[in-house]
């Protein structure tokens, strides 16, 4: 039960402050009274001292208080509450207003965020004085600050010694997400225009930073947990909506059953409006496509531009090595979307999202197909499924068994075969650049959908530097080890009998991923020039390009960029391998497949005449198989019908 409690505020002024307290229930215990100074405690006092108006019959008089403030009151004006300490109740005339002093205030809002406000403050009235000011965040107090921190541009500007900037951290960032007021004030009076922070509705730094500071704050396990479902949940929603916008498969499938009902025709709508969205056809590789780096990178890129020029919006997915953003610009500014963490942080991922909506997934290369041809079938059922092969792997270590005499490479090279083989079932198109790979892939599986695809290679012209002594020129990706092994060839067994037949000849290595074994083959005439950044500049005083492989498979990109640019090149069987025919006359004298047969070919294509009659054979052979047309042709029975939006109207290609 409350205990009654009577007195008064007598007095409150900047000076002092008095009054009288008692319980009347216990009138010999005195009463301590707390006194607050905008709700701060700054004294506590007894009411025990005697008073000849509250001596009576039942009062002995010793209830009163009076005491000078231990402290200055604020300048700018106050308000004190005066409470009983056990219970807190007040006195009767509490709280009581102490007036602000005579103050005339100039200064300047310099900073106000979500994190801080910084300014200056004088008042000129009292240019001594320090001013102090509340803190105001939508109308409730959020601190009370000094004008006192040292400012030299307030001090050359004139205002006495500088001390009169002040600079206040909120205890914790405001929230964000809402708009919000900062205001100063000075006693019930503002100080300076209010600041208005808006809210955001996008991820900026400010928001970041504020959920960063509530997931750091999570001290319980529970609490954290919670967090990381809520932050998964979340993360999963957005990787849906990417995956719904990039598909478009309800846009899409609205324009089909449109078209099947015929309601374009039948509802006289505008056409324009039931155009469909272009289908998507995924394509996945084990890092992101560069042309100078390997033929497999010119390979499908060509593909690539050849299906989004057939109507499709075609999307690229690195399995091993994820594109950097270098990579990632290259291949948007060609029209390929790059599918990249965190929305798609791996192929499955992006087949769980995209599946339904993919009406094309490409693989390249056979550990690609090993790892998703499943996937596929599971995530994206209704889509083409295409493996290109870049080169059938058994048969290439089939032949470097037989030239290295390894046995245990061949076993390998076996059981390689069966599982190209089970990819080649499971597909429902084979790509293959050889026309020797399509016949031995349709003889072990004859189920096999096999398609001979070339990739286009441009005509261009290179600028010539005439030689101070012939030099010929090999090109390679040399972490694969047939042009590791050729390079080794060429140096070491070719390039003696050649010194001995062209005295100055210059050997000069070109390529990427060079390993230590292909340096240690410099010599004053062999120059190993690694990879370079303009290939055109490398070649210019070039006479010959060779490419002496003993074994590989596919078609060899060097030999067909050599044409493409108007040099001659001398090739083994090997290199020459679905390319040409070797016994026929145009290309007999260009092929060789022992040391001495190289060096005399090279020897003759050096004479500039038999060069050209070559190259400009290369060059018909580029223009009628390795053309942009020859791609469209061998490309389009493949890919999934694009229908117009009308009888009339083609599909928009880009």
């Amino acid at each position: 039960m409350t205990v009654s409690l009577v007195g008064y505020v007598d007095v409150c002024n900047r000076d002092q402050f008095a009054g009288w307290a008692l319980e009347p229930a216990c009138p010999d215990m005195p009463v301590r009274i707390q006194v607050h100074v905008d709700g701060e405690l700054v004294d506590e006092v007894d009411a025990d001292h005697f008073r000849a108006d509250l001596h009576g019959e039942e009062w002995h008089g010793n209830h009163a208080f009076q005491k000078v403030w231990p402290v200055p009151l604020p300048h700018e004006g106050a308000l004190v509450e005066f409470t009983d300490t056990r219970e807190g109740r007040p006195l009767t005339g509490s709280p009581v207003r102490i007036p602000p002093l005579p103050s005339s205030l100039v200064g300047a809002f310099d900073v106000a965020d979500r994190y801080h406000i910084a300014g200056w403050v004088r008042d000129e009235v009292c240019l001594d004085r320090t001013v102090w000011l509340t803190v105001r965040v939508d109308g409730q107090p959020a601190g009370r600050i000094a004008a006192n921190r040292f400012r030299a541009d307030l001090r050359d500007a004139g205002f006495g010694t500088g001390r009169h900037g002040f600079h206040h951290v909120f205890s914790s960032p405001i929230d964000p997400l809402t708009d919000h007021v900062i205001e100063l004030r000075h006693g019930e009076e503002r100080f300076g225009t209010p600041f208005t922070i808006p809210g955001t509705a996008s991820l900026s730094a400010d928001l970041k930073t504020h959920f960063s500071g509530i997931l750091r704050g999570l001290d319980a396990p529970r609490e954290r947990a919670d967090a990381l479902t809520f932050l998964v949940n979340e993360a999963e929603r957005l990787r849906i909506r990417d995956a719904a916008e990039l598909t478009a498969i309800r846009e899409r499938e609205e324009v089909r059953q449109a078209q099947r009902l015929h309601l374009t025709e039948a509802d006289n709508t505008d056409p324009a409006q039931t155009i469909a969205p272009r289908p998507v056809a995924l394509f996945i590789d084990d890092r992101a496509p560069d042309p100078e780096r390997d033929a497999g990178s010119v390979a499908i890129l060509s593909h690539i531009h050849t299906i989004r020029n057939l109507g499709y919006r075609c999307c690229f997915m690195a399995s091993r090595l994820s594109p950097d953003e270098k990579d990632r610009m290259r291949l948007e500014q060609q029209g390929i979307e790059c599918l990249m963490p965190p929305v798609f942080p791996c192929p499955e991922e992006a087949l769980r999202q995209l599946g339904s909506g993919l009406e094309v997934v490409y693989l390249h290369r056979l550990n690609n197909a090993e790892s998703y041809s499943a996937l596929i079938r599971a995530f994206a059922p209704t889509a083409t499924l295409i493996w290109s092969v870049a080169d059938l792997a058994s048969l290439r270590l089939h032949r470097q068994a037989a030239v290295e005499s390894r046995p245990e490479l061949d076993r390998f090279a076996s059981r390689l075969e069966v599982r190209e083989n089970m990819c080649a079932w499971l597909a429902d198109f084979v790509l293959t650049h050889s026309a020797i790979e399509a016949q031995r892939l349709s003889r072990t599986v004859p189920t096999a959908n096999v398609h001979v695809v070339p990739w286009a290679v441009p005509v261009s012209s290179r600028r010539r530097r005439p030689p101070e002594s012939p030099v010929i020129a090999f090109v390679g990706h040399f972490a694969h080890d047939p042009n590791l092994d050729a390079a080794k060839w060429l140096v070491l067994t070719i390039m003696p009998r050649l010194r001995q037949v062209i005295p100055g000849l210059r050997c000069r290595l070109i390529g990427s991923a060079m390993p230590h074994a292909v340096h240690t083959l410099s010599a004053e005439d062999v120059e190993i020039m690694g990879i370079v950044p303009n290939l055109q500049d490398a070649l210019a005083d070039v006479s010959v390009c060779v490419a002496p492989l003993r074994f590989g498979a596919g078609i060899k990109g060097k030999v067909l960029e050599s044409w493409a640019i108007g040099l001659p090149v001398v090739m083994t069987p090997i290199a020459a391998e679905g390319l040409v025919d070797p016994a026929s006359p145009t290309w007999r004298t260009t092929i060789a497949d022992t040391p001495s047969d190289f060096a005399e070919r090279i020897a003759n294509f050096l004479d500039p005449t038999t060069g050209r009659k070559q190259v400009r054979a290369g060059r018909r052979l580029l223009k009628t198989r390795f053309s942009e047309q020859a791609v469209i042709a061998a490309l389009s029975p493949i890919l999934p019908a694009i229908f117009p939006a009308t009888e009339s109207d083609p599909p928009v290609l880009n």
